[in-house]
């Protein structure tokens, strides 16, 4: 049979790029690593290697790149730049394409992002990051009781934008009770405007069985800046407005404005757990008494590899739900994943 070799001689040809290409990253203590310098962003520069996975390196610790590859690079003045990218010392130097090499100080780059010249399908493999979850229970007994969940996260980064979107999923069933799923799908448009500022769009679904809600559904954007950036934290203080629509059940449909502000955290516990929580607080403009809070937070322990396990925590509180439902609505999920 030929396509055990066909198979083999793909997997060769995709790794083959990999080795080849390697990138070279000098630290200030003098140690050398080796592999592919996928991105600089929020003070990290991230490092996939064959042998240690992903890496992620503070940027204020690298002293030197040796790469043979195209990279675009935003600036702290909003200024982007396409090329060649060296990095000596205190100073990044750009080759572009039928211009002169620009030269400018590493603490005044933002943002670093590989194969930006690259087009179709590996230009977006090549600034995708992410990961995959899936969960699973079942009890049989007086009562028998299911429960699946599934969270998928994925982010395309540019040198200027970041298009985020996440799913999750929860599937609970009982015997003789109201089902108690809850889905929701979540998408951002960020525009990185000077170093630590941002504009964003976004938009979002959700379903709840459990709170009566058919559908909810959002359109709205805002303003976003960085309060901190540094090593393996980074928090975020955001702020906007949104429209919102809801159909719930045997209700009539509603309409509404909501303004919104809150908060991204994300860091790197004892050095291996990671930590990614968004907390919101969403005041009715049309009616002042009501306002929701919504939180979900993402405990992450790698397992092997890209392999994790994870602890999801989410909560949603309303002062005055629209269906005859408790005012707050919040859960546990655990499950096995990969990152990518």
């Amino acid at each position: 049979m030929h396509f055990p070799r066909t198979l083999l001689g793909i997997l060769v040809a995709l790794a083959i790029p990999g080795v080849l290409s390697a990138d070279i990253v000098t630290l200030t203590n003098g140690d050398r690593l080796t592999g592919v310098v996928r991105r600089v962003s929020d003070g990290k520069l991230t490092l996939q290697s064959n042998l240690a996975g992903t890496v992620q390196i503070a940027w204020s610790d690298v002293r030197e790149i040796e790469a043979e590859a195209d990279f675009s690079v935003l600036t702290a003045h909003g200024q982007r730049l396409d090329g060649r990218l060296t990095l000596e010392g205190a100073r990044v130097v750009i080759a572009q394409q039928s211009r002169e090499p620009v030269t400018i100080p590493s603490a005044e780059v933002t943002r670093v992002v590989r194969g930006e010249r690259q087009r179709g399908a590996r230009r977006v493999i090549s600034a995708l990051d992410g990961s995959a979850d899936i969960g699973y229970s079942v009890a049989r007994g007086n009562q028998n009781q299911m429960q699946s969940s599934t969270g998928i996260r994925a982010a395309y980064t540019s040198a200027q934008y970041q298009f985020s979107g996440r799913i999750s999923s929860l599937f609970a069933r009982q015997d003789g009770a109201r089902s108690q799923s809850r889905h929701a799908l979540n998408a951002r448009l960020d525009r990185f405007l000077k170093h630590r500022s941002f504009a964003y769009a976004l938009t979002g679904l959700e379903r709840n069985e459990r709170r009566l809600l058919d559908l909810r559904s959002r359109l709205g954007g805002g303003m976003g800046w960085r309060v901190r950036s540094r090593g393996d934290t980074t928090l975020s203080l955001l702020g906007g407005a949104a429209y919102v629509h809801e159909r719930l059940r045997d209700q009539d449909n509603q309409s509404t404005f909501e303004s919104f502000g809150g908060l991204e955290w994300s860091t790197l516990l004892l050095g291996v757990v990671s930590v990614d929580t968004q907390l919101t607080i969403h005041p009715n403009l049309l009616d002042g008494s009501d306002v929701r809070v919504e939180y979900d937070g993402t405990f992450r322990v790698p397992i092997a590899g890209r392999f994790t396990y994870s602890l999801r925590l989410f909560d949603r509180y309303d002062t005055r739900p629209a269906a005859m439902v408790a005012r707050n609505d919040y859960g546990v999920v655990t499950g096995l994943g990969v990152v990518f």
